[in-house]
């Protein structure tokens, strides 16, 4: 067994995940070793041949080098695709193929179609080079074995939540072992645009004011104090004298509090569904997080991530305090929190699915059972406590669908941003011993995704949702921009589904952060166009919708340069469409996020159906529910699953 951890932990967490391919070049280069076998005959015509093929998001060019008798490199020379996501694949499975001599090896889970891809390449190659890859040996072996650990903190899922848990129990002095789904850390988290909410006063004054923003705080404060709960009123009548005394003073510099945090929460998540039955965030919950998300930036700090000194509103944020590490995305949560976890000697099994609570005779959870991906079977034992934290589930669509209870419908060709793993495990395994669910009827779509892979970060996303422009098929704008998520995803559908988003050269620029123009342009994932004539006629509009289009563009320069709200309700801008080049971004909503989950209270605990603590049982993130009621801010996961995971590995080491 020792030998099986250490290839487990070192091999395949030797690579930790730093800004994803700015431009859409990676470069791996892999030769034979040693321990290659090679035949005395010969079986390839020698040379480098080179292989394109799609992967998930881009074109993979893959060069494959043979000898007479064996394969000798391969080198990925291009790819687009996301490295937070097939790196791995990308590294190491052409040293897999070359030291089996054989494309038949095990994929990567969480990047199998990166892996086919890749496979694929290499399979063309070796036919053109004379060889039959499907005689090749099998180099995939099953495995019936079992193996028993044990540590004090078991973290079921390797995403945001599941790494701060992890690193939380270490910092306590327990022993933890994480077990991940698929083959690399990050879940979500790394797919995400990276800002985490944090309401700070005193950081938020040090940026300056944007127009519109005073319009909304005289919204939100002017709600009818009938329609709010009574345990959010104190929160609401402090936040009415912060936002009079700021209206009333110097207004040139940001506001925000953690009050303002709070009650946005609440309102943007109140929802209605299909039922009639009304449903908002747990105040208890909601202010643990709006409570302690700046205080877990800072403790995020002390570990390592470098915080940018910018202030950001992801889409359906609904105001300004998103904080950003300096990598691009969530990779930098990754690099830093999985490097700690092995530093600081917790533990981690790739590609290996929990699949059972263990319970003893009390009902109190003492461990899982898991399966490897060659089929072994892993127990681990838990001293103290388990901790779920295995994300949502985005990627199960009949369980969205079974589920849901607040769209009208969601069609089987429905699109998703999440990654792999998020596929409900953790709430099955914690229902099937009688734990308690929430919220399970609400699905969030994420309006802005890519409309063939439902991925988040293709074409130009720019970080502020100001400068979000949305038109139709039409070449009209269709809804008020920095709208919550469930609005413009409801507004894209009356829509036709597919939009657009519009740029010219100054917000490319802004959008540059998380995706390079040059890049998704060549990908087609953008496209670019000298003027906005050039553009709508690129984009196969009419003689009428490019005057739509045109009179769209104009209307909305107008309202930015007057500040005024427009018929959309939009107060909140920052630039125009005034410089070329200009750039369209096919957009169409994909399944983004899971409100609901399993039950919890302030400390991470998991409650049963009657609302008691299941001992030895912890869970965060975005397999919990009751904190984001019907809809989420973007920008509130991270702070969920960074915050809450820190919870519960601070109390599960001290259990």
């Amino acid at each position: 067994m020792k030998i099986l951890k250490l290839v487990l932990t070192l091999v395949l967490s030797a690579s930790l995940f730093g800004c994803s391919s700015s431009q859409g070049t990676t470069t791996t280069t892999t030769t034979t070793t040693e321990t290659t076998a090679e035949s005395s005959e010969v079986v390839y015509k020698a040379g480098t041949y080179s292989k394109t093929v799609t992967g998930r998001n881009a074109s993979i060019t893959v060069e494959t080098t043979f000898s007479d008798t064996a394969i000798t490199a391969i080198n990925i020379v291009d790819s687009g695709e996301t490295e937070a996501v097939a790196g791995k694949a990308m590294e190491q499975l052409p040293q897999m193929i070359i030291d089996a001599q054989s494309t038949k090896v095990d994929s990567f889970t969480g990047a199998t179609i990166t892996s086919a891809a890749i496979k694929s390449a290499v399979n063309q190659a070796i036919e053109e080079a004379g060889g039959d890859y499907k005689s090749m040996p099998e180099a995939y072996v099953a495995s019936d074995e079992a193996f028993n650990e044990t540590a004090d903190v078991v973290v079921v899922g390797g995403g945001g939540a599941g790494m701060a848990a992890a690193v939380a129990a270490l910092k306590e002095g327990a022993s933890v072992i994480l077990v991940e789904k698929t083959s690399m850390l990050g879940g979500n988290t790394v797919l995400c645009g990276g800002a985490m909410n944090a309401a700070d006063s005193e950081w938020a004054a040090g940026f300056a004011s944007a127009d519109g923003e005073n319009a909304q705080l005289e919204a939100i404060t002017s709600l009818d104090e009938s329609s709010i709960p009574s345990e959010y009123l104190e929160d609401y009548h402090t936040l009415q004298q912060q936002v009079s005394e700021y209206l009333a003073g110097d207004t040139s510099a940001h506001f925000d509090s953690v009050e303002l945090h709070t009650i946005q929460t609440y309102y943007h998540g109140l929802r209605t569904d299909l039922n009639g039955e009304t449903i908002y965030g747990e105040y208890d919950l909601v202010t643990t997080m709006t409570k302690n998300a700046m205080d877990t930036v800072n403790w995020l700090g002390e570990l390592g991530i470098q915080w940018q000194d910018v202030v950001t509103q992801p889409v359906g944020a609904m105001w300004r305090r998103g904080h950003n590490p300096s990598m691009r995305q969530g990779t930098e949560y990754v690099a830093v929190l999985g490097e700690l976890i092995t530093k600081l000697g917790g533990t981690i099994y790739y590609q290996t699915a929990a699949e059972e609570l263990i319970v003893d005779e009390n009902n109190k959870v003492i461990g899982i059972n898991a399966t490897m991906s060659n089929g072994a079977t892993l127990t681990v034992n838990a001293n103290k406590a388990v901790i779920l934290a295995c994300g949502g589930y985005g990627n199960n669509l009949s369980m969205v669908q079974e589920t849901n209870t607040y769209w009208e419908e969601i069609p089987d060709d429905t699109g998703t941003t999440n990654a792999s793993g998020q596929t409900g495990d953790g709430i099955m395994m914690a229902t099937a011993i009688g734990a308690g669910t929430t919220g399970m009827g609400f699905a969030q779509f994420m309006p802005v995704s890519d409309p063939v892979t439902g991925d988040l970060f293709t074409g130009l996303i720019p970080q502020v949702a100001a400068n979000y422009i949305f038109v139709n098929g039409n070449g009209n704008r269709f809804v008020n921009e920095t709208s919550a998520r469930d609005t413009l995803t409801q507004a894209a559908i009356a829509n036709g589904g597919t939009f657009y988003m519009i740029a010219d050269a100054d917000i490319a620029e802004e959008a540059r952060w998380l995706t390079d123009w040059e890049v998704e342009v060549e990908r087609g994932n953008a496209i670019m166009a000298d003027s906005l004539e050039e553009l709508a006629e690129k984009l196969g509009f009419d003689e009428t919708q490019t005057q739509n289009f045109l009179q769209a563009m104009a209307d909305y320069n107008a309202h930015v340069e007057s500040g005024e709200e427009d018929e959309f309700g939009k107060t909140n801008y920052d630039k125009g469409i005034y410089t070329a080049p200009f750039y369209a971004t096919p957009r169409k909503p994909a399944i983004h996020h899971t409100m609901g989950g399993l039950t919890i209270d302030t400390g991470a605990h998991v409650l049963d159906t009657e609302g008691n603590i299941i001992a030895g049982l912890y869970a965060a993130g975005e397999v919990t529910g009751g904190i984001h009621g019907g809809n989420r801010l973007g920008g509130n996961a991270v702070a969920d699953c960074m915050t809450f995971g820190k919870i519960a590995g601070t109390n599960a080491a001290n259990e």
